[in-house]
């Protein structure tokens, strides 16, 4: 992987922000942010292990869109089919390379809580 270099030759380290948490902190550029969130103690549910087959996920990027990677057929296909293709991101399947900020979704506690992994 190729790391971008600032002014002084420093990696640059993207700055990711979780919301509602308001948990911020810096990660390698290139990383996904499903892996950036767990770095920084957030865990984001991934029922299909981060093969982009489920949307459990899903992230609402609030600032920063032009600072991930483009969206890829597998992503693409899955938000399509749930609707949300053009109001979402798969945490698993976004990769960063500046900074973004992002909303995940907050799961209601509970074995009747309606998570089924769609």
């Amino acid at each position: 992987m190729i790391r971008e270099r600032g002014a002084g030759g420093a990696a640059i380290m993207p700055k990711i922000t979780i919301l509602p948490d308001t948990v911020s902190g810096e990660i390698e550029s290139g990383t996904n942010l499903l892996k950036g969130a767990e770095i920084l103690g957030i865990e984001l549910l991934h029922s299909c292990g981060g093969l982009a087959a489920c949307t459990t996920c899903r992230i609402i990027v609030k600032e920063g869109h032009e600072n991930l990677s483009p969206i890829k057929l597998a992503e693409e296909e899955v938000l399509a089919e749930t609707g949300i293709l053009h109001s979402h991101r798969l945490a698993c399947q976004a990769r960063v390379f500046g900074d973004v900020i992002f909303e995940r979704p907050v799961w209601p506690p509970g074995p009747h809580s309606g998570l089924t992994g769609d």
